[in-house]
């Protein structure tokens, strides 16, 4: 039984590395919504730090960018610009790209789908200030947005915090909350559309730094004129930065009440899917994209030609798992959706069922009692199934 568990397993690694990243990527962007994500693409390009094959790093953000259609995209930890141009011409004459100007080894920046953000103005802030933002002050761009029935005018501010734990980095990055917020409240954004996004190097319930408040408690307590959407990833355990065990909640996403009427309500999300791909914290980052998207809520209705006319299971995570998995899956129309967990035997060791409206769902499931090793999840809505590899441990 060991021997047929080990062979399983292996060959089902096999299987998983051999395919194209770009096959493993689920598509989370819509074509009528404006989608917007901040991702940390760890040492980005660095020849001595991060991941050590710069190539392929490449290849794989490309990959994630292109395959997510995400239009909007704030970077950080960029630190090879001539990588950064490499990927701008990788992914071809429709997307663009800028970085800071002002910065260390590590720079922030933007890249957009030029065929539908367009990039009016771009401006460093607070550069007085830019010790307490660790000497990367924020990159403010101002966008415009072509919906299929609107136009939207956003601007976005940029961050990558001062890391690490310690008192010091921990006032200069309650110094740096309080320097965006005065920016954002005391200027003409005070009236207009902002997203407040990047890495914060912390997080919202409490701060990494002995428990102590939050830094970004300010935006947290200014519920009249902010919603600090990330803060729901937080409550349920869906960290972005995957380079623990435990991971943590650094990536945030926070939107001004100008911005709150187009908001599509729960679609703040992190790419859970990446982190199920072979090799993905090596190659390619230790942040996985956290996202969220802009439009009508009619763009949910089951005629939205985005919505599959079949079946299709977006993410399965965490994955390894001990007890429960939450599933994500998209259904072109009401009905029922089946969850059957099999061994390597092929034997029914769990199972459940949903009734689910059209639209994306995310929903749990859970196998309590079961021995770890490798199994099977397969995924039935109405004439169309998905066979996902689920490994469950101690």
């Amino acid at each position: 039984m060991k021997r047929l568990l080990f062979f399983v397993a292996f060959t089902t690694t096999l299987f998983l590395s051999a395919l194209p990243a770009a096959s493993q990527i689920s598509r989370v962007g819509r074509a009528s919504t404006f989608d917007v994500a901040t991702w940390n693409i760890e040492w980005f390009g660095a020849t001595n730090s991060g991941p050590n094959n710069d190539a392929l790093q490449v290849q794989n953000v490309k990959d994630i960018l292109e395959e997510s259609e995400i239009e909007l995209w704030a970077v950080q930890e960029i630190s090879n610009t001539d990588r950064f141009q490499e990927l701008l011409t990788t992914l071809g004459p429709n997307w663009s790209g800028e970085l800071a100007t002002i910065s260390g080894s590590q720079r922030v920046g933007y890249i957009w789908d030029t065929r539908v953000v367009t990039k009016r103005s771009s401006s460093h802030i607070l550069e007085s200030f830019s010790t307490d933002f660790g000497g990367r002050p924020p990159l403010k761009a101002e966008f415009s947005v072509a919906l299929p029935d609107t136009t939207m005018i956003v601007t976005l501010i940029n961050v990558h915090m001062k890391a690490f734990g310690d008192a010091q980095s921990y006032q200069k990055r309650v110094n740096a909350s309080g320097r965006v917020k005065n920016h954002i409240d005391f200027s003409s954004l005070a009236s207009q559309s902002v997203i407040f996004l990047g890495d914060f190097n912390d997080e919202l319930q409490s701060s990494t730094f002995a428990g102590s408040v939050s830094p970004y408690q300010n935006f947290l307590d200014d519920t009249a004129n902010f919603l600090t959407a990330s803060l729901a990833l937080e409550q349920a355990n869906r960290p972005s930065w995957i380079g623990s065990g435990s991971g943590s909640n650094l990536d945030h996403i926070f939107i001004s009440n100008e911005l709150i009427a187009s908001y599509i309500p729960s679609s703040i999300n992190t790419m859970d899917g990446l982190k199920s791909l072979i090799g993905f914290t090596s190659q390619t980052s230790d942040h996985i994209p956290v996202y969220m998207s802009f439009g009508s809520s009619t763009v949910l209705d089951v005629d939205d030609e985005n919505i599959p006319v079949a079946f299709q299971v977006r993410d399965l995570y965490p994955n390894p798992a001990r007890s429960s998995v939450n599933l994500t899956f998209v259904t072109p129309s009401y009905g029922n959706v089946a969850v059957q967990l099999f061994d390597v035997l092929g034997r029914l060791v769990a199972s459940t069922s949903y009734t689910a409206t059209a639209g994306i769902h995310t929903v749990p499931f859970l196998f309590e009692d079961i021995s770890p090793g490798s199994y099977f999840l397969r995924v039935i809505g109405g004439t169309s199934s998905s066979t996902r590899p689920l490994i469950v441990l101690q």
